[in-house]
């Protein structure tokens, strides 16, 4: 069938929590990340890609959506995705896909559910869930089971804290039991076997699910939980990150207090967290490896657009914090964004445009030459992946909220971020003379202009950003 004629297989590689500046191809000469530099080779690296919510599920269900958190109803963490709003997998699959998730999508809030009920489709054909590693009796425990049944204690990485909470309330002790607390940000080594980490897990299983795909293009959401918290890298992705002064420290201003996670953490403290998310994502790296080289051994490659993305960053001690969340820094909004598409998307092209997420899906929609559906509100970056620069935004955007919790807004464009919140914080940091955005000058009059400028534009995004009902009739 000649290409124009023929849809292409969609590949999406999602992390959790994965900083920018993470992969060897965008800068970072101390990364162990072959496998993504070699897919950065044969695509795109979109070096400016934002999120649109730094926390797991309002982003996710923006991303997967191509709307904003508010049009989706997904502002915080803990609110379940609704299943009438439709993702690309409807779409795909309406145009005769074959989808799956396999991995963590995290749609559903997991700390407050049973895992081994049958999860709602959300327009998948083919389900594999595991939204934490090792800690729940869902897919991932069973492939474990099947290879070795002993080491099942070792994979677990422990009950989050508003699991055992849930657990308790419900009096029902029937989850499996942490061998230890969890380790959160403080650095173990993976106890297992390094062939049966989550990230094997979905690396094995996204292969099984190309070679049985059948004769229709598929769709596949392959859920990587790494780099998230807890960091337990195996060993053997550790050995890449032997030489612990090379580790960057974290930028933090003067003023800037520590959090808890961090108190008490010494230069090499903070060091030692950064080499174990390091090589979290050198685990994932590997795997990925082996999901590209099962394309290319089926020919597939050709015909196949990959994408390789996060939903959010970690302050990995950047501003004496760890893990995510509100003000929008860029060390959690910024994510890592890969396309590939041969004959389609320039080989070794890089785009210094500033970009949203919820511009992935129209994008993917254009590409396979599926109508966009007209609540998406995101835009195709295919002229920008073909050279435009000036399909670039101006600006990216982003908001949450939730019940009883200020409720904020965050823009950024190339040379200012601002934030506000309805608890009345204000941030404004001058991108071009402080980059690491140390110095708010929210309050300083020489910034007045610029204040007054970005708080304009939150408006006009935020109006936009707004879901707009469909009008049926005249009145």
């Amino acid at each position: 069938m000649p290409r124009s004629l023929q849809r292409p297989n969609v590949l999406i590689l999602h992390t959790d929590q994965q900083r920018f500046d993470t992969i060897r191809a965008a800068g970072n000469d101390v990364m162990h990340t072959p496998n993504l530099d070699r897919l950065a080779e044969r695509g795109a690296l979109l070096e400016r890609f934002y999120v649109q919510n730094p926390v797991c599920m309002p982003s996710r269900a923006s991303m997967m959506s191509g709307r904003y958190p508010g049009a989706t109803t997904v502002t915080s963490n803990g609110i379940p995705m609704p299943q009438n709003v439709r993702c690309i997998q409807h779409m795909l699959g309406d145009a005769g896909y074959f989808t799956g998730i396999i991995g963590k999508l995290h749609f559903l809030p997991h700390a407050a559910r049973d895992h081994r009920e049958a999860h709602p489709a959300y327009g998948f054909d083919h389900l594999q869930i595991s939204d934490e590693p090792g800690c729940y009796r869902d897919a991932y425990r069973e492939w474990v089971r099947q290879q070795a049944p002993s080491q099942l204690d070792a994979i677990n990485c422990g009950l989050p804290p508003a699991r055992a909470s849930w657990e308790r309330m419900m009096g029902w002790p029937g989850t499996v039991q942490p061998p230890e607390p969890r380790a959160g940000f403080r650095p173990r080594v993976f106890e297992a076997d390094d062939h049966l980490t989550n990230a094997c897990f979905v690396a094995d299983q996204s292969v099984q699910f190309i070679e049985e795909r059948g004769d229709r293009p598929f769709f596949l959401f392959a859920g990587f939980y790494h780099p998230h918290s807890p960091l337990m890298p195996p060993q053997s992705c550790l050995d890449h990150y032997d030489d612990l002064d090379s580790i960057p420290l974290p930028h933090r201003a003067e003023h800037e207090s520590l959090a808890p996670q961090a108190e008490g953490m010494t230069d090499r403290d903070f060091r030692e967290a950064r080499r174990h998310y390091y090589a979290m994502v050198t685990d994932v790296d590997r795997n990925v490896g082996h999901i590209l080289a099962a394309l290319d051994d089926r020919g597939l490659t050709e015909n196949t657009i990959v994408v390789f993305t996060s939903d959010h960053g970690d302050y990995m001690g950047d501003h004496g914090k760890f893990g995510k969340g509100m003000p929008g820094h860029d060390c959690i909004m910024r994510v890592p964004c890969l396309i590939s598409y041969p004959g389609e998307i320039e080989p070794g092209s890089r785009i210094g445009g500033l970009v949203e997420a919820v511009d992935l899906v129209p994008t993917l929609l254009d590409y396979a030459g599926v109508v966009r559906e007209p609540e998406i509100q995101g835009r195709s970056m295919r002229p920008l992946l073909a050279g435009d620069p000036d399909a670039a935004r101006n600006s990216v955007y982003a908001e949450g909220s939730r019940r009883w919790a200020p409720s904020w807004v965050h823009v950024r464009t190339e040379r200012w971020m601002y934030s506000a919140s309805t608890g009345g914080a204000e941030l404004l940091f001058d991108l071009e003379n402080d980059p690491h955005e140390l110095n708010n000058l929210a309050t300083e009059s020489e910034a007045a202009d610029a204040l007054a400028e970005m708080r304009h534009l939150a408006l006009m995004r935020s109006l936009e950003a707004r879901p707009q009902a469909s009008r049926v009739a005249p009145y």
